[in-house]
């Protein structure tokens, strides 16, 4: 018997998978979206975060976005 589960395939640079890898980790267990970790740039979530990790990626790049001083 084959057992699916529905998700979200992401595929991003090695920064960005840490980055969602350090986010999971830092949730509680009840609350963590990783499926599996397929290999460094490739990530199978649960397709529920989709915009959880969305607004997370837009708050981490607009933190380290230089900004050229007036």
């Amino acid at each position: 018997m084959v057992n699916a589960i529905k998700g979200l395939y992401i595929s991003c640079d090695i920064p960005m998978a840490q980055f969602i890898i350090n986010m999971n980790a830092a949730l509680p267990q009840s609350q963590k979206f990783i499926i599996h970790v397929l290999d460094n740039t490739h990530l199978f979530v649960r397709s529920d975060v989709a915009g959880m990790i969305r607004s997370a990626i837009a708050e981490f790049r607009e933190q380290n976005t230089y900004e050229k001083p007036a």
